[in-house]
């Protein structure tokens, strides 16, 4: 799908589009619940893969678990990503799934396969803490945008911007569910005891505040870019 010139001569400077505002949050959605989801179908499996020590070799494991993880959710969240960002911007396919795969990288060799290993070794709940562990890495807004932030540079003025917008997105995220926690004891998840429902809530409520930050990031008036084709 490609946006045309007196589409983009028609937006407003703000860059609103009802259509890409909602496609955003869709697909982040899908992204995230996917991910989460398996890797919660592999622990409740007892799969091997989550089931890791530091001795015997199993670091190359944890290595090669963790690469497979961030191509995984950097695939699946660039990818779909990238169909609302092609309709504003020409950006490569590649270079936006790319730009998430580091990041997630990152995410699963700091914090989810650390999390794991020492759940495993201290005989705690292997799946209850991938899903905490993975909720965390996801929620590293503000790395995702300042690597994604790189990309848009090419193609927009306001890139900067989205590495502030995914860091108040989270930071407002988490602050309005530090403030129900304290109002409710059934929303645990910033305490480390969170259901799946609200872990993947947390991180679905980031998506509105994000998608409208790229909107506005790439509005026709800020793009330095003459037109958004498809790109390969």
């Amino acid at each position: 799908m490609t946006a045309s010139g007196s589409d983009r001569q028609a937006a407003p400077k703000s860059g609103w589009d009802a259509r890409l505002y909602w496609q955003w949050i869709a697909y982040n959605t899908i992204a995230f619940v996917t991910v989460l989801t398996v890797g919660f179908v592999l622990a409740l499996l007892s799969s091997d893969a989550l089931h890791l020590n530091l001795v015997s070799g199993h670091v190359l494991v944890a290595l090669l678990i963790a690469t497979l993880g961030a191509i995984l959710f950097g695939g699946i969240l660039g990818a779909l990503q990238w169909l609302v960002v092609r309709q504003r911007a020409p950006l490569p396919r590649k270079a936006w799934i790319t730009a998430n795969i580091g990041p997630a990288l990152l995410a699963w060799l700091l914090v989810i396969m650390p999390a794991v290993i020492s759940a495993q070794d201290t005989d705690g709940d292997v799946s209850t803490t991938y899903l905490l562990a993975a909720s965390q890495s996801l929620a590293l807004g503000p790395l995702l945008g300042l690597s994604q932030s790189m990309v848009l540079r090419k193609v927009t003025r306001r890139w900067a911007w989205w590495i502030g917008a995914n860091l108040a997105s989270w930071l407002i995220v988490d602050a309005v569910i530090y403030l129900l926690g304290r109002l409710t004891s059934d929303l645990d998840v910033l305490t480390g005891d969170g259901s799946l429902v609200e872990i993947y809530l947390t991180l679905i409520a980031t998506t509105p505040l994000t998608g409208r930050a790229l909107l506005w990031v790439l509005a026709p008036s800020a793009l330095t870019v003459p037109t958004a084709t498809q790109s390969p």
